[in-house]
This record gives C-alpha cells, structure tokens and sequence, in this order.
C-alpha cells in the first residue's frame, strides 16, 4: 500500500501493520457488500476483499474479488444469509459454525457490522476441536454401552441368588435388581440417543416404565406416563430413575395387591425453574402414619429430596399421591452469575 506525500511516517505504520495481519494471520478474513431483494432482504453479498488464508483455506483465487458469493455457490441455503443479515439489522455480531462437507473442516464463522454498506467474515478452522469432540463422544457411547452391559450382568446374578434365598431376602433382591436395571436403561437410552450427557427422559420413563410393567404389574396394572420432552443430565436422570422405580414399585405392591386391577400415573413435567414428578393411583389409598413401612425405597426418595433441596408430597384422596419439586441443579453446585461481556 503507497504512502501518501501528507501521510507522516507515525500515521502510516499503523496502517502497514493493519496490511501485514491481514496477509499473515492464519484465520481466514474477508469483507463483503450486502446485495439484497425487492422486499429488502439480504440474497446474496459481493466480496470486496479477502485474505490469503481465506482464498487458501477455500482453494479459491484473487479474482472472485468483485463476484458474488451466489456465483461460487449457487447452491446457499437461504439459511446461511440469514445469519448474516441478523448482524447486518441489529448490529450485533454473531458466530455459527459451517461444516465445510467437499473439504470435511470445520470452521467457526464470525460476522461483524462494519457499516451499513459492509461486514466481515472471520473464519476459524475448529475442525481438530471437533474431530477430538467426535472421539470423546465415540468414547461415552462405548463406555455407556459397557456399563449398561455390566449393570444386566449384576442385576442377572443378583436374581440367580435370589432364586433359592428365603421369601424375605428373595424380595431384598428382587428389589436390588429392579434398581440396578432402573439405571442400565439409563445408560440404554444415552447408548441409543447419542446425548452423552443428555438423557431424554420420555424415552427413558417409557423404557424403565415397561420393564416394570414386565416384570411387577403383567396385565394386572396399567402403567400410564406423561412427560414433557425434557432433555435431563445425568445426575439428576439417576435419581429420579431411582426414585420412580421405588414409587411405581410401592404402587404396584400395596395401591393394588394381587389379584386387583388399577392404574398407576407417572407425570414428568417442567417447572419455571425446577421439575416435578408426581406417581398417583386410584387404590387404596396411604395407610395411617403410624402404620407406614419406612424402608430403603422411602430413604432413597426422602435422601434425594434432601440433597436437592426439594419438596416431597404425600396425599391419599381416591387413592394415593406423590409430588416431588426439586430444582434443576443441587444447590452447592448452582452457577454463579457472571456477567456475559462476549
């Protein structure tokens, strides 16, 4: 870039060095001129500049300066100027990230208002951050699926034991090995759904619901569940897995001993700022306080809405009912406010 005759050399250095970033730096940069429709929205841009990384990165040449981004590719989602006219209308930069599928990289596309008549592009090569996240999820789903695996081998040993053992630690074990399950189909269900850490929990209360249905209820008891589409972690999918497979399995035991028939509601719903569970059924109701059974199931409900810092219900009108409030993180691990400055 020429110096002017007026430019003093302290006023052109700054400008040789902006010329020497742009031509070194390892990102790719280019700046555009938005060309938009009859009804104002942006369709398409024109490249007004770009940098050697971006032209290399995109095995393009200097002379699609002053072409349209449409005649490279005329194939561009509507989508994709989408995230940039959102920058170009309210000034605020924004970031997505575009898999570039011919090259297979990945990049994280910056996008900044430089005037109404201009923005910028920076692009970010993420790909060996993402390969490392595609390794690390490839890694949780083997683990997931180990574990599951393990967990039936421990539940099917626990039931072998339990075969020749008296009636009272037959039902012990029997009660181990629907727990130990209530957890495999958690890990199950991460397996299947590739959510790693994510659980979604209609899928796995309709699993853990069947199995119990299987297993406890047959065709006396109808097993009904109604959830919201909430995707849980897995701490908290844990225990609350634990916490209705002790619920349903009380239901099932005492709302409607063998041979009657009845119906047991599971209900997952979402809260402003927490979650509710409520287990209800039409048999025979709570018996007096005086005369309840406080067993593991009751410690492992009770523990749970301790830690959480929830609210526990018990209610007994045509039947009994159960309401359990908890927050969506235990209080000693809620985050602390900051302050987002990017």
């Amino acid at each position: 870039m020429p110096k002017s005759k007026n430019e003093s050399p302290s006023q052109a250095r700054p400008l040789d060095d902006y010329r020497l970033l742009f031509e070194t730096m390892s990102e790719g940069f280019v700046l555009c001129e938005p060309i938009r429709d009859a009804a104002g929205r942006l369709s398409d841009y024109r490249f007004l500049q770009a940098n050697p990384a971006f032209l290399r990165g995109f095995r393009m040449d200097a002379d699609i300066i002053g072409r349209r981004f449409k005649e490279l590719r005329p194939d561009a989602t509507r989508a994709w100027f989408e995230n940039f006219e959102a920058t170009l209308e309210s000034g605020e930069p924004r970031r997505f990230q575009y898999h570039d599928r011919g090259r297979g990289r990945w990049y994280e596309v910056h996008c900044t208002r430089l005037s109404p008549t201009c923005f910028a592009q920076f692009y970010i090569d993420v790909t060996l951050v993402k390969r490392a996240e595609q390794h690390q999820a490839h890694l949780l789903d083997e683990l997931n699926h180990r574990v599951k695996n393990n967990l039936t081998i421990v539940a099917s040993l626990l039931s072998l034991q339990g075969r020749d053992a008296p009636a009272e630690v037959r039902e012990h074990l029997e009660a181990a090995v629907s727990r130990v399950h209530a957890i495999a189909d958690l890990h199950a269900e991460l397996y299947r759904s590739r959510g790693h850490e994510l659980v979604e929990m209609d899928h796995y209360l309709a699993d853990l619901v069947s199995r119990l249905s299987r297993s406890l209820a047959g065709d006396r008891v109808k097993l009904v569940v109604e959830s919201d589409p909430l995707r849980m972690e897995l701490d908290l999918a844990v225990q609350l897995g634990l916490v209705i497979n002790e619920l349903v399995t009380n239901a099932l035991k005492y709302a409607y001993p063998d041979p009657e028939q009845g119906v047991v509601t599971i209900s997952l719903s979402e809260l402003p700022d927490a979650v509710r569970l409520t287990v209800s059924d039409a048999g025979r109701g709570l018996p007096p306080a005086d005369q309840r059974r406080r067993g593991l199931g009751s410690r492992v409900v009770e523990s749970f809405v301790q830690q959480w810092g929830g609210t526990f219900q018990a209610s007994s009108d045509k039947g009994a009912r159960f309401t359990i409030e908890v927050p969506w993180r235990r209080p000693e691990f809620a985050e602390p406010q900051t302050q987002t400055l990017l």
